[in-house]
């Protein structure tokens, strides 16, 4: 009898402690971590240094309810070996790839062991076992992740964020705002030139002309601002379904970019460039967190899953190269060192020429695409006084010494419900050769945006692309004019280049 009462006090107690065990799993708190792609952090900041809150207002609004690391930094320039060392907590080895079986203990095997079930989806890397996260289609494979249906993958995650028993790990790598840039503020998607009949223009054969890198930053700025849209969602989705107050947040991305002129790649980091490669995004916001914090420390991204084990409370197991971004010995650190493309050496910067080079490239960004409203992204050609005229003051006699040839002809068709902007006008110039001509792009008869011509390397095709205001397209159909704008000063002209019929 005495034997049978021990058992049956023993069964209680084990019960009680498994019920325990199970009651701390289901209260921990759910983590939730977005990783964007190509995506230097500067470009969200105003000439004060903050964010542009009247341009990417939901970036300004989680800030405002997270830690923000404006110092975070990439260890890495290639997604191949900076994804791995943000899932992973190690600096890059050559000799890994960016699978599971090559880091066989990462966020993702740390939080299943805590109890969290995987609601996963990585689009260039393969980091979580197979055993935890579905091969859902092209999982891991960046070439058709990147060719279609990145928001609408995106949004497939937001929309999946729900309170669930025990909680789960929603993580999602985006390939935004990584090229091709496609989207829009608004929500839409840039249209206007079919597949395949112009080059890329943001390949490297374009890198040495000034317009079209100017084009191009444009182009991204633009899609960072369809990024700020879904983070948005993102934020509204956590509110609504009663999670963001009590859940662990993470948004950052893999690495930066950059937009010199003159080079042979936009993303491996130099001593030239390493002030727009390194810089990345870091938010964190912590279960029951509701006020912003600005903490200048120096983290890595090689930082985030230590950072994830400290607010959690529970140990790693292992040792990692990364550190806590709370911890001290981040605190301490006094600059940027990011390895070299090819692991032969790192790039070191002091944390004070860092900020020197990024305040100054925060000031020509902002003299180039303005703060505030999207319409100061549209100032970016030459004879920006023309800008809103209508071309009837202006324009003469074509000349007939030049004809564009428009690569979608016909009148610009814009149907906002359709999730599409017909706002990229682009083609070749046949006729008296120069080194570039001077362009404006009119809408309904009146100037919207001007521009240059440009030539890529290797090409003798006088080329034009302007991506034109979402705001002055009419409902239906839009009349699209190319002018070659010639003279100076009050004596500006107009020259017909050609019409989109």
């Amino acid at each position: 009898m005495a034997l049978r009462g021990f058992l049956v006090l023993a069964v209680a107690v084990a019960a009680t402690a498994l019920g325990g065990v199970q009651q701390a799993r289901a209260e921990r708190p759910p983590v939730v971590m977005i990783v964007l792609d190509e995506f230097p952090v500067d470009s969200l900041l105003g000439t004060d240094n903050r964010i542009d809150s009247r341009r990417f207002p939901n970036f300004a609004r989680l800030a405002s309810l997270s830690t923000w690391f404006p110092n975070a930094q990439s260890v890495y320039d290639s997604t191949d070996k900076a994804a791995p060392a943000l899932l992973a907590g190690d600096l890059p080895n050559p000799s890994l790839g960016p699978t599971w079986d090559d880091h066989p203990r990462s966020v993702f095997t740390y939080l299943a062991r805590l109890g969290y079930e995987m609601n996963v989806r990585e689009e260039a890397t393969t980091v979580c076992p197979p055993r935890l996260c579905e091969r859902t289609r092209n999982y891991g494979r960046p070439v058709p992740n990147l060719r279609s249906g990145r928001p609408e993958r995106l949004e497939h995650t937001i929309r999946t964020i729900r309170r669930r028993r025990p909680p789960a790990f929603t993580f999602h790598h985006s390939l935004l705002p990584h090229v091709p840039w496609s989207y829009l503020p608004s929500g839409r998607r840039r249209v206007g030139v079919p597949r395949g009949t112009v080059p890329d223009f943001g390949s490297p054969p374009g890198f040495g002309d000034p317009f079209l890198a100017l084009h191009n930053e444009q182009r991204y700025l633009l899609q960072l601002g369809f990024v700020d849209r879904e983070i948005g969602k993102l934020l509204r989705r956590m509110r609504t379904q009663r999670l963001l107050n009590r859940s662990l947040l993470v948004v950052t991305a893999d690495h930066g970019v950059s937009f010199q002129t003159g080079v042979d790649d936009r993303r491996s980091v130099t001593e030239t460039n390493v002030h727009e490669i390194a810089p990345v995004p870091l938010f964190v916001k912590r279960p029951g967190q509701t006020s912003g914090v600005v903490d200048p420390a120096y983290v890595r991204t090689s930082d985030v899953l230590p950072t994830i084990a400290d607010v959690l409370g529970e140990p790693l197991g292992r040792r990692v190269d990364g550190r806590s971004a709370f911890s001290a010995a981040v605190r301490r650190r006094t600059g940027v060192e990011v390895l070299a493309r090819d692991f032969s050496h790192t790039i070191e910067v002091a944390a004070a020429e860092m900020e020197r080079r990024r305040r100054a490239r925060v000031e020509e960004r902002a003299a180039t695409f303005g703060t505030g409203p999207w319409r100061h992204v549209f100032n970016i050609g030459p004879h920006r006084s023309l800008l809103g005229q209508p071309t009837a003051e202006r324009a003469t006699a074509s000349t007939r010494t030049a004809r564009a040839s428009f690569a979608a002809p016909g009148r610009a068709l814009y149907e906002p419900h359709s999730g599409l902007a017909p706002v990229w006008v682009a083609g070749s110039i046949r006729g008296a050769a120069v080194d570039e001509r001077d362009l404006a792009v009119a809408v309904n008869g009146r100037v919207r945006a001007t521009a240059r011509t440009f030539r890529l390397e290797g090409d003798e095709t006088e080329w034009f692309s302007v991506t034109i205001p979402e705001s002055t397209l009419s409902l239906g159909a839009n009349q699209i004019d190319l002018y070659e704008v010639r003279g100076a000063g009050d004596g500006l002209v107009l020259s017909p280049l050609g019409r989109s019929r």
